[in-house]
């Protein structure tokens, strides 16, 4: 029986019990995964048309209506007894999934278990290609839209639906070296032959080679490519505990009159210079003035004060915490009407907040804060992404390659920046148009928290897009070399993991808890995986896979130093 003769009677684009693919018989099965004796020439009187069994190899058992795929994941020569006869090879392998053989249907898991006896088969790797790309048509109408990403050891390529990768977040992880950033830039060179809409947050600049249809933005100062747009994330886009991470208050006395500037500038910000609450530097002087006056007007624009939009001059901040350090009131119990009046300046106070107040205005003038505090830039962050979601670019590149380490900048314009995007998400801006965010170095800009006893802050902005954004048409796809850096909470979200060569024990068993399906066997592959090489795992997978990444048409910039032509 030839593989063209029995696929006639099946939908499968390869017979599974093709004999030409004989290599061996069952002889024992647990609960998960069944052992068999490897015959000596494969495919028996048909020939050696298949090579010797080996670890890695899928293999087919004979259900009779099933077919149960696996996965070899050890080969023995058993131990000849003095005198006996020499045994032939043993395999095991680890059972995965199910096949019906009429219809071609793909079931998660073993719906069947193999009978002692049965007949084992070479997979065919247009069957293996089958399995990967059938269980993830998910109900879709039609033929599919698939991304060219990978192929199977042997060249056979797999193309993947973007549900499958996208649909439920995804999470890219490998150690250094081991083809992440490859990986990441065939994924977004895959998706740039769609009418795709990703958002690329590259901390470090290598992705600047990524030249058909995608925008360049840097955020710092130029950067690569030639045609970057050199833009800034204004601070009118941070929220206030945006501003208490960058200004860091040491002392509760200068978080409390920090904040309380912050919703007095807000307010003078709404009423404007003509009010009698705003004096004619754009401040609100609080020494003897009415505290009802301002309560009134505080209660009819709360909605603006208490809003996350810092919608006031940040350059009158220094100037309002002054004016903030004032003593609660000027009258005592007996004289209640000067008790409605705010006291005069608190010595003790304003010298607490003078190292406070020092530091914004250093940090104000500081060139590396510009990308922030900048006022006449001609593009912002939020004014492009905009722009990019109107047009026909597929990719936005946003480098913060420029940004300076200080005071963790970075990660907290990494941070705001998805934060947008979510709230972007919420008014419906991704209708009929879903958005995919990367994050290349993803361990740099999520489960970190900063702060002390005083004051603490949370980059939880991927997060909150991992566990709300999906209903928004919004989705995260993590890149990282250190899972154990991912938080629960976004791990817990994911349904998508692309693992490249993982060597940390600790990196491993976080894949192994978040994924679900991946068992030991499969887990104990990843320190050996070759450079490209990477298994996908997820709830639309029905087993792991091992994959070889296509190569991208432009590589991503980051190879080390070479030391061979620098040194010589």
């Amino acid at each position: 029986m030839s593989t063209e003769l029995t696929s006639t009677s099946t939908s499968l684009p390869a017979h599974p019990f093709d004999p030409v693919r004989s290599v061996g018989t069952v002889f024992e099965v647990d609960a998960g995964s069944a052992t068999f004796h490897v015959y000596e020439t494969p495919g028996g009187e048909a020939g050696p048309t298949v090579a010797s069994t080996q670890v890695g190899d899928f293999a087919v058992v004979d259900c009779g209506k099933l077919a149960v795929l696996g996965r070899v994941v050890s080969v023995t020569l058993p131990a000849r007894e003095p005198g006996a006869q020499a045994a032939g090879p043993v395999a095991t392998m680890k059972l995965l999934t199910t096949l019906d053989v009429a219809s071609g249907e793909v079931y998660a898991g073993v719906t069947y278990y193999p009978r002692l006896g049965a007949s084992v088969y070479s997979a065919h790797p247009l069957l293996v290609k089958w399995v990967a790309e059938e269980s993830g048509r998910g109900g879709l109408i039609g033929e599919p839209l698939v991304l060219d990403i990978a192929s199977l050891p042997d060249g056979t390529p797999v193309g993947l639906t973007p549900e499958r990768l996208f649909g439920r977040h995804c999470a890219l992880l490998g150690a250094t070296g081991a083809g992440k950033s490859y990986t990441l830039a065939r994924v977004i060179e895959a998706c740039q032959g769609y009418r795709a809409k990703l958002v690329l947050l590259d901390p470090t600049g290598e992705y600047h080679r990524i030249n058909s249809d995608a925008l360049h933005v840097a955020i710092g100062g130029a950067d690569r490519p030639h045609s970057t747009v050199e833009a800034i994330f204004p601070y009118r886009e941070l929220v206030e505990e945006d501003m208490i991470a960058l200004f860091r208050p040491d002392s509760a006395v200068q978080l409390a009159r920090m904040r309380s500037a912050i919703k007095s500038l807000k307010l003078a910000a709404v009423l404007g210079l003509g009010h009698q609450l705003v004096a004619g530097n754009g401040c609100i002087p609080k020494a003897h003035q009415s505290k009802q006056v301002f309560d009134d007007e505080y209660r009819r624009h709360i909605d603006v004060i208490d809003s996350h939009a810092a919608s006031f001059e940040i350059g009158l901040l220094p100037n309002q915490i002054r004016l903030e350090c004032v003593w609660p009131s000027e009258g005592s119990a007996a004289t209640p009407t000067q008790r409605a009046r705010w006291g005069g300046p608190h010595e003790a106070d304003l010298n607490a907040c003078d190292a406070l107040i020092a530091r914004i205005e250093s940090h104000l003038n500081a060139p590396e804060y510009h990308s922030i505090f900048q006022t006449d830039a001609p593009y912002t962050v939020p004014q492009v992404i905009r722009e990019f979601l109107d047009s026909n670019d597929t990719v936005l590149r946003i480098s913060l390659r420029q940004l300076a380490y200080t005071q963790s900048i970075r990660e907290i314009v990494a941070n705001a920046i998805g934060r947008h995007l979510l709230e972007l998400g919420k008014t419906g801006a991704y209708a009929g148009k879903p958005v995919v965010i990367l994050v290349d170095e993803a361990h740099q800009f999520v489960n970190k928290e900063m702060g002390d006893e005083t004051w603490s802050y949370l980059l939880d902005a991927f997060e909150l897009v991992a566990k709300e954004g999906r209903k928004y048409a919004l989705t995260v796809c993590l890149a990282t070399q250190r899972p154990r850096d991912l938080p629960e909470g976004i791990l817990s979200q994911v349904g998508t993991f692309i693992v490249h060569r993982l060597i940390n024990d600790a990196d491993r068993s976080v894949v192994e808890r978040a994924s679900g399906e991946l068992d030991r066997s499969a887990l104990e592959f990843l320190p050996s995986l070759a450079p490209g090489q990477a298994v996908f795992i997820g709830v639309d997978f029905p087993m792991p896979l091992t994959l070889q990444i296509r190569r991208p048409s432009h590589e991503p910039d980051s190879r080390g130093p070479d030391f061979q032509a620098h040194w010589r």
